[in-house]
């Protein structure tokens, strides 16, 4: 079995507000101050093999204001790795619009940063497999993360996350779980959690890009991934994985205005949501609290408050 690296504060806490009903929030955004949200859970497990592989550079790619991204640069300036990145632009120039939030991290941690627009970023695997082959040529031993840090070892953070979580679900009646989905990881490690720790609480992933047919198809390949890693079956049906759509908005990363009046009235109570995930997997929740019925919910809280200063234009309005 790998053995994690130590890179996270862990157990996290868990906190309760009300909002018209009693919400506890699992307070993954405080797993560290650089390396804040849900993303260090999946590294400390993705680094661990990159390390046990004598890799000494480190590529990954996502969203300008990529949350993994930056806590992957983080743990590689910790780690002495070399840091790459291979970000999305948007359709504008971004050269001095988007140097804060995350980004500006990249640059400080020392991350090498390719900033690629949509037409070239669509064929990221590519693009990644020439930066592999050319530091292989340099004689390096690079190591690839995926999106988010979602794949069968990364989706291991959060089978163990919810070690911390069993008791207190079963000591407290919670109804229901939810959490974002942007890359699917950390909803296959709950799910594989909830079977591995003996629960029955349902988890809703609160989808903030693409459709439930992409997702229900790639979560099923990160749990296949993670069977292969822990030589286990995990006997989870499709009736299992519980997605909640319409909540995207205009498109990914893109915030609304019931997101951002959601985000304000959370602030007002000390927590400090984000508005590419959890902005709207919370106010996604809400919404959902009659169709669904549920009482008494726990909202996992993955993190991104970097990214709030890339978005201080909506909250002006």
């Amino acid at each position: 079995m790998l053995k994690p690296l130590n890179l996270a504060n862990k157990p996290t806490p868990i906190e309760i507000i009300d909002i018209a009903i009693k919400i506890h929030i699992k307070r993954d955004d405080l797993t560290g101050l650089e390396a804040s949200g849900n993303k260090i859970r999946k590294l400390e497990y993705l680094l661990a093999d990159a390390l046990d592989k004598k890799c000494d550079v480190i590529i990954t790619c996502g969203a300008i204001q990529s949350n993994h991204c930056r806590a992957t640069m983080f743990c590689c300036a910790k780690l002495g790795l070399k840091g790459v990145v291979i970000l999305l632009t948007g359709p504008q120039n971004y050269q001095e619009k988007t140097y804060q939030g995350n980004l500006l991290l990249d640059y400080l941690f020392g991350a090498e940063i390719h900033l690629l627009p949509k037409v070239k970023y669509e064929k990221k695997q590519e693009y990644a497999q020439q930066l592999i082959d050319d530091y292989k040529k340099k004689g390096h031993n690079p190591y690839f993360i995926p999106t988010g840090g979602s794949n069968g070892i990364g989706a291991l953070g959060y089978l163990y996350a919810m070690e911390e979580m069993a008791s207190y679900i079963k000591l407290q009646g919670i109804d229901s779980i939810f959490c974002a989905v942007g890359s699917g990881g950390t909803y296959a490690g709950l799910l594989m959690g909830k079977y591995i720790f003996g629960l029955e609480t349902p988890i809703y992933g609160v989808l903030v890009d693409e459709t439930p047919e992409y997702f229900i198809a790639k979560i099923k390949n990160i749990i296949k991934e993670s069977e292969q890693v822990l030589d286990k079956k995990f006997d989870i049906n499709d009736s299992d994985i519980k997605l909640i759509n319409g909540y995207i908005g205009p498109c990914y990363a893109i915030p609304y205005p019931e997101e951002i009046e959601t985000i304000k009235q959370l602030a007002r109570k000390g927590i400090l949501l984000d508005p590419v995930y959890t902005g709207k997997a919370f106010y996604g929740m809400l919404q959902e609290k009659e169709q669904i019925g549920f009482t008494n919910p726990l909202f996992i809280h993955t993190g991104g408050i970097f990214s709030l200063f890339a978005y201080k234009e909506y909250f002006k309005q």
